[in-house]
């Protein structure tokens, strides 16, 4: 005897199993690693030297240099390149603040870190946006500082708890 109740209650258990049966046999990409995201990412992007940012910055003034390394660490390590566009913007906010850094697609844009392991992945980030002249300081913050290149030192503002004030010595 074939009771009716079982009939209906397994359809939608056999349609959940077809619906799990597809989702199982689609395709997942591999795990990767971060160094090999940023081996894809150099691949893709453009590297300009040390001598080539100097240029870029004498020549073309309205190049927009965007620093991706973190506030603190710019702070403790010595500020940022000097130049007539230069911002900050940390690469885990990058996607979501530089629209209002660089509103035209077609300016040029130079990004840098620290030691070229974020920049890259922020240059790939900002063509894959529609950026268009894109590069990647691949010498890094550290080569600019260390060749005696203008540097900006960070700004610590009055009203920052960053601020001292003068002590009066006894």
């Amino acid at each position: 005897m074939h009771d009716r109740r079982t009939a209906r209650s397994t359809g939608p258990l056999a349609s959940a199993l077809a619906v799990l049966t597809a989702l199982s046999s689609a395709t997942v990409p591999a795990l990767q690693s971060g160094q090999q995201l940023l081996d894809q990412a150099n691949q893709t992007i453009s590297n300009i030297s040390t001598f080539e940012l100097e240029e870029a910055i004498r020549q073309r003034p309205d190049t927009v240099l965007i620093d991706v390394r973190t506030p603190r660490e710019i702070h403790l390590l010595g500020g940022m390149i000097d130049a007539p566009r230069s911002y900050n913007i940390p690469r885990g906010w990058l996607e979501f603040r530089v629209a209002d850094t660089v509103p035209d697609p077609d300016t040029p844009i130079v990004v840098y870190c620290g030691i070229n392991q974020r920049s890259p992945l922020a240059a790939a980030t900002l063509m894959q946006m529609g950026y268009t002249h894109v590069s990647n300081y691949a010498d890094g913050f550290f080569t600019w500082r260390d060749s005696g290149l203008p540097v900006e030192a960070p700004d610590l503002a009055l009203d920052s708890m960053l601020f001292r004030k003068p002590q009066q010595v006894a």
